[in-house]
Formats: C-alpha cells, sequence, structure tokens
C-alpha cells in the first residue's frame, strides 16, 4: 500500500484520496489499498500491510455478522453479487469505538471487492439522544401535577397521564384525535393574552368528567411553531372550594360582629378604620363619626394619654389590662378590652367597647334593694318594740311603704300561706294589672299571683310552693324565676328575694322583693352561643392542620421516586411516620366533640398499626396491646405518639432479622405514687421478643436522630427513660401529671 500502489495500483489513489469516504479494496477479506480517509478514520500508517477484514480489532464482528456476510457475498458467485449494507462496531487504535456503516460492492476489476466505510457514530448519537430526550419529556409530562393537553385544529393529538385522572379514563386512546368540545370544557372567566410568557390564552374553566363531577380548571394556552396549541391546566376545585368557605366564613365574621351587643372599633395608627353599629352609636354625638377620626379624639382629655398607651401596647403585641372610663358628653361607662388583630393586611388593634352603664345603675338598684332589705329588718325590730303603740305601729308601716315605694325598678310585696298578699307596692299592681283603670283590691292580686305561680311551676323544674312555705318557716330564699306576665309579650326572668318577716302573731308573712334580669340572662345565652362557635373553629383549625400534614407525607412519598439510595429512602419513610403520627391526632381531634384531649388507647393503637403496616418486612409481626383508658391533652399526646412511633419503628427495622413472625406489645397503664397522692403516673412501653439490644448500647443519641428525639420528648414531659433487653427488648416512658386533669 506504500508509493507502488500509488503509481500502478488498481485504484487512482490521486483522485481517490480526495473523496469523502472512506474506501477499501478488498481481495477475499484482504484489504489491499485505502484511501486516505480510510487511513485517518483507522488510525492506520501509510506503511502498514496485510490487513484483514476479520482479522484484528479495527472492525469487531460478532458471530452473527459474520454468517450474515457469508449468506450475502462470500456464498453467492461473483457475477451475481450485489451490493450489500451493514452496521458494526469499529474501533481506532484499538481503543476509541465508534459505530461504522459498512457499504461492500463488487469492482470492476475481477476478483477484487470495494468497501466503503461510513462513521455513522455521531447520527446515531443524535438518534439515541432524540429518543432520550422525547422519553425524558414524555416521563416530565406523566409526573408533572398539572394536566396537559396537545391540541391541534380543535382536535386532541395527546394527553399525559394527570389529564387521564383528572377526566376519569384509563388510556391515552379513550381521548386522542376527539374534538375539544367532547371533553365537557365550559369557560367560566374572560381569558386575556399573556403577552412575553408564551401563554396567549389564560382563564378560568369548568370540565364534567367522565364520573358527572364538575372539575374547576386553570387553563394557559401556548402555541408551538406547527401551529398545535399546548393547554396547560391545573385542578383549582379546592381553591374555589376554599374560597367559598373562606367568603361564608368572612360573612359568618361581619353578621357576628355586625350583631355584636359591644361595640368594636379596629385602629391602625389610632386611626378608626372600623366601627359596628353599636360603636357608632356610643359615639353619635361626634361631630365627624368615628370612622376615619383619631380614636384618642373622641375621649376627653383626661384620658387621652392613656388611650395612646393602650393603643401603642396593644400594637407592640403587650397585654393590656380591662379599664374603665365615662363619656361626658353622653354620661355612658365603658369597659376597655385592647388586643393584635390583622386588618386588610396590616397590624391593626381591635377595641371592644362594653356599654356598662346600666350594670353600674343595676349595682346602685342592688344597694338601694339592700338598704331596703336592712330597712325592713330595722322596721320588724321597730314592729316588736312598739307592739303595743298602734301610734307607733302606723308610723313604721308608714315608713315601710315609703321604703317600699322609693324602689323604682323593683316589685315589691308581701304575703302570708296560700300567696295571700298583704302588701305591695305600685310596681306590683302594674306588674299584675298594667291596663286597670282603678286599683284591685287585695284579694284580686292574691289570685293573681296564685295563678302565675301555677302556670310557672312546670317550666321552671321545681316547686314554687315549696319555696314560699321554706321562706314562711323562716328560711330566706334566693332563686330566679320565669314568668309570662299579663300584658308582657315575651317571658322575663325575674330574680327573687323572699324573707320570712318576724312577728309575735301565729301568721308567718314573708316580704319578696323581684327585679328583672331578662337582659342578663339573654347575653349569657349569647356568651354560650360564642363559645360553641369557638369550638367548632378549633375543630375546623385541626382538620385543616391534619390535611396539611397528610400534604407533606405525600410530597415525601413523591420524593421516594427520585432517591435511589436505600438510606435517604428509609430516612423518608421515618420522617413520614413521624409527620403520620401528628396528622393522627390531629384527625382525632377534629371528630371529637371534645377539641382539647382526646383517647389515649386508640390514638396509640393507630399509630403502632400504621407504622407495622408501612414497613416492607419478611416476618409477620403480630400486634399486641394492653391499654387503658385515658384521655391526653395535646401537649401531652403528641410528644407521647411520636416516642412510640420511635420505638415500634426501632423494634420493625432490628429486632426480628432472620425471623419467620414477632411480636411486638404496646402497653399504656395509670399509676398512683406514694408520695404525691395528687399526681398520677401515666406509663408507656414497648416490648418485643426479638433479638434484643446489642451490646453496649449508647443511649446518648449522638449516632441515631430517632434517640435523640426520644430524649428530647421525654424532657419535655418530664419524663424518666427506661431500656431493657432480656429475650427482647423493654422500652419505657413514665411522667407525671395531676390526678384530676379531666375532671368537671
Amino acid at each position: 500500500m506504500g508509493e507502488e500502489n500509488n503509481k500502478q495500483g488498481p485504484w487512482p489513489t490521486a483522485w481517490m484520496d480526495q473523496l469523502p469516504s472512506a474506501l477499501l479494496l478488498l481481495k477475499g477479506s484482504e484489504v489491499i489499498q485505502m484511501n486516505g480517509l480510510a487511513r485517518f478514520l483507522f488510525g492506520w500508517k501509510p506503511e502498514e500491510k496485510g490487513l484483514d477484514l476479520f482479522k484484528g480489532n479495527w472492525l469487531v464482528w460478532k458471530e452473527e455478522d459474520k454468517v450474515y456476510f457469508d449468506m450475502k457475498w462470500s456464498s453467492i458467485e461473483e457475477a451475481k453479487r450485489m451490493p450489500v449494507r451493514m452496521e458494526l462496531e469499529a474501533s481506532r487504535d484499538g481503543e476509541m469505538k465508534f459505530q461504522v456503516e459498512l457499504r461492500l460492492s463488487p469492482s470492476p476489476q475481477k476478483g477484487l471487492d470495494l468497501l466503503q466505510v461510513v462513521d455513522i457514530s455521531e447520527q446515531r448519537f443524535r438518534q439515541q439522544a432524540l429518543q432520550d430526550r422525547e422519553a425524558h419529556y414524555r416521563r416530565l409530562n406523566d409526573i408533572a401535577q398539572e394536566a396537559i393537553v396537545l391540541v391541534k385544529d380543535s382536535v386532541v393529538l395527546d394527553v399525559n397521564s394527570r389529564f387521564l385522572v383528572m377526566l376519569g379514563v384509563e388510556h391515552p386512546e379513550e381521548v386522542i384525535g376527539d374534538s375539544v368540545k367532547q371533553l365537557g370544557l365550559r369557560r367560566i372567566g374572560n381569558l386575556e393574552p399573556i403577552e412575553g410568557s408564551g401563554v396567549f390564552d389564560r382563564g378560568d374553566w369548568v370540565m364534567q368528567n367522565r364520573n358527572g363531577e364538575a372539575v374547576h380548571l386553570d387553563i394557559g394556552k401556548g402555541r408551538l411553531d406547527d401551529d398545535s396549541e399546548v393547554w396547560m391546566m391545573y385542578d383549582v376545585s379546592d381553591r374555589k372550594r376554599i374560597e367559598f368557605d373562606l367568603i361564608q366564613e368572612r360573612e359568618r365574621f361581619r353578621l357576628l360582629v355586625q350583631s355584636s351587643p359591644n361595640g368594636i372599633v379596629i385602629l391602625v395608627d389610632d386611626l378608626v378604620r372600623y366601627a359596628n353599629p353599636v360603636a357608632e352609636q356610643l359615639f353619635s354625638s361626634s361631630s365627624e363619626g368615628p370612622e376615619g377620626a383619631r380614636f384618642s379624639s373622641l375621649f376627653p382629655e383626661s384620658v387621652k394619654e392613656r388611650i395612646s398607651q393602650s393603643s401603642t401596647q396593644a400594637r407592640q403585641g403587650k397585654n393590656v389590662e380591662e379599664w374603665e372610663l365615662e363619656l361626658p358628653e353622653t354620661g355612658k361607662r365603658l369597659t376597655m378590652k385592647w388586643r393584635l388583630t390583622i386588618f386588610d393586611g396590616q397590624p391593626a388593634v381591635q377595641v371592644n367597647l362594653s356599654d356598662v352603664t346600666d350594670r353600674h345603675s343595676l349595682m346602685q338598684e342592688r344597694i338601694r334593694a339592700e338598704l331596703a332589705e336592712e330597712a325592713n329588718q330595722l322596721l320588724t325590730q321597730q314592729i316588736e318594740q312598739r307592739i303595743a303603740a298602734e301610734a307607733a305601729l302606723t308610723s313604721a308601716t308608714a315608713r315601710m311603704r315609703s321604703i317600699v315605694e322609693s324602689g323604682e325598678d323593683f316589685i315589691i310585696w308581701t304575703a302570708v300561706r296560700d300567696f295571700e298578699v298583704t302588701s305591695v307596692n305600685q310596681n306590683f299592681v302594674q306588674w299584675l294589672f298594667p291596663k286597670a283603670e282603678k286599683e284591685p283590691v287585695l284579694s284580686g292580686l292574691s289570685g293573681a299571683l296564685s295563678a302565675i305561680v301555677k302556670e310557672s311551676e312546670d317550666k321552671n323544674g321545681f316547686d314554687l310552693n315549696d319555696r314560699f312555705n321554706r321562706a314562711l318557716s323562716g328560711q330566706p330564699q334566693r332563686f330566679e324565676w320565669s314568668i309570662e306576665s299579663p300584658g308582657q309579650s315575651e317571658r322575663r326572668w325575674l330574680q327573687l328575694f323572699l324573707n320570712p318577716i318576724e312577728s309575735s302573731e301565729d301568721r308567718p308573712e314573708i316580704s319578696a322583693i323581684a327585679y328583672d334580669i331578662t337582659e342578663r340572662k339573654r347575653i349569657d345565652r349569647a356568651i354560650r352561643g360564642a363559645l360553641k362557635e369557638k369550638e367548632i373553629l378549633l375543630q375546623e383549625v385541626h382538620h385543616r392542620v391534619k390535611n396539611n400534614l397528610q400534604i407533606i407525607n405525600s410530597i415525601l412519598n413523591l420524593q421516594k421516586n427520585f432517591v435511589e439510595d436505600e438510606n435517604a429512602i428509609t430516612g423518608l419513610e421515618e420522617i413520614q411516620n413521624r409527620v403520620s403520627t401528628m396528622s393522627i391526632i390531629h384527625e382525632t381531634l377534629y371528630q371529637n366533640t371534645d377539641v382539647s384531649s382526646i383517647g389515649f388507647s386508640s390514638y396509640l393503637t393507630r399509630i403502632a398499626g400504621n407504622i407495622i403496616q408501612s414497613y416492607r418486612s419478611s416476618t409477620m409481626v403480630e400486634l399486641v396491646t394492653e391499654l387503658e383508658d385515658i384521655q391526653a391533652p395535646l401537649d401531652q399526646a403528641i410528644p407521647c405518639g411520636l416516642i412510640l412511633n420511635e420505638w415500634v419503628s426501632n423494634a420493625m427495622k432490628y429486632a426480628f432479622e432472620g425471623r419467620e413472625n414477632g411480636t411486638i406489645t404496646v402497653a399504656l397503664r395509670r399509676v398512683e405514687p406514694e408520695d404525691k397522692p395528687e399526681e398520677e403516673e401515666i406509663q408507656i412501653e414497648v416490648r418485643d421478643d426479638g433479638v434484643g439490644l446489642p451490646e453496649g448500647f449508647d443511649w446518648s443519641g449522638r449516632d441515631s436522630l430517632g434517640l435523640y428525639l426520644v430524649q428530647a420528648l421525654s424532657e419535655q414531659l418530664d419524663g424518666e427513660l427506661l431500656a431493657e433487653s432480656d429475650g427482647g427488648t423493654r422500652f419505657l416512658v413514665s411522667f407525671r401529671r395531676p390526678k384530676n386533669l379531666f375532671d368537671g
């Protein structure tokens, strides 16, 4: 293949070296001549000779390739041979590997063959990269959280797996080729182009899936170079539902604030940004009204500085003591409560204003009633002292009458057995006979009072006659009485005081003083309703926390799909178990009517069962429980649940290696300590019948996150830890708490 061949070889070397392909002239399998590109392609030197097609490592022949070559070329007569193409792996200098295409054809010279070699490695690389890229994008489409639909001319070309789930079908063939109208899509919002984003159409849609359910979607459209469209669909059904719930919640809050019996004012930097109707009425004397005014300007100069200080302290999150003041313009007395809140996304101060003017008046009347009672007792003493003197008796009776009639808001009367009225004040007459043209006689008053008492017995739930008889026998009585008196449109509540009147006559008599507490009862009902609504809101909070923890658990589960390291996967599973433990507590709380505590036994059973099921173990593990019925508050239940999670997980990982079955026992008991009878000791125990703890087991937790968590959580409970290993492993945590923690 040297200069001799260049001068008289079978081909013109000079111009063959200019060809873009590697050419080799063969005689049988022996290479007798090659062009320059062939030498370059395989790294041959010009002086190399005697190369063989099947020998050496410059062409890698598989056995099936040799058989194919023999069938297609060697075994056929030279006159009948046709060009043959085949792909092989080649090498340069025995090191660099690359793909080539062999094109073998007969040479014009008898007994010689022409072999053309084309380097196709870059072509194959590009084809493989394209296939890999297509598989990669298909995989991305399938794992995407949003649904993706490829559309051209309103016809569905392709969809990802998320869209199939959203629509409620199993195979892409069920929708590919359908028109967009057949997907059941309907616009519900305006669509606007988004400039510079690649999205030319975006808006809200509703799609009815194959189950007949409405799915709310946020759809963005992008156009590709071939005029096809990519529809990105985000399922916003949960968001729409949350938005609706939020609107409902805001409306309930607005109605609550608007109907509140107290004034409510929202301050931002001392400016009144909101005032409910009660607050508006309280400051109705203001020339401009409360909203938009400085809060301190609504009050006298003597309290403006204290108003500003209280507002500043509340904005800083400090506790502000409730205090009381009087508005000089109206004479109203107010109590003020301050707390930090959020208004229109910024820190604000909420001031609750309670009008206690009536309460002060009521206190004054109570004082007057007490004075009247004292005067009654004094009058009784005077009667005892002057029983023989008619003039003194008349004088004392007149004084008593004066005192009785002085109570403007009180109903006062005296009576003997069978509700026979002996004396009354004018309020008593107006109560029984509001429309009487002339003052009724005492017998008529007695009959009316007796009828009211008999009608009220069933509705009050106790024997009113018995209460009157006790007072007549010398036992003072104080109770609340629900009545429906003549001329009243609604049932009223009275607080009644019955006091015996001491007399020398053998005719026991009592004095009765009653005042109206209907308004106080109404306020009490409102407070109880607010407390019930608070319980409902707390249950909703626990429900949402549980949902958020489940979302975190799902994210961790997805993350495992992208992790190949087994240790990392195990770590993620341990985190999932801890998150599930906390999720169980919040799920239990929102399902309970009592959101302050949960049943310890059922909670621990669920945690242990979930952990055993979550581990992929060949060992059949039986869960045995020995649990007492014990309640636990949230600050005890969460640490105990996490401790149980670590211990049961440890048993599942290490206790039963090489075994077909095993047993894990979870125990919960209550122990009464001898040193402090007012406390109780709670013990949680986890034991197994496995291989036991390794020799030299370190409790420090320096090498184990689980042990570190157990120690930290035990310190949080102010508890004690115990570990034993004898024919298995036993872990115990114990802590104390007040014995009657959940009484009442």
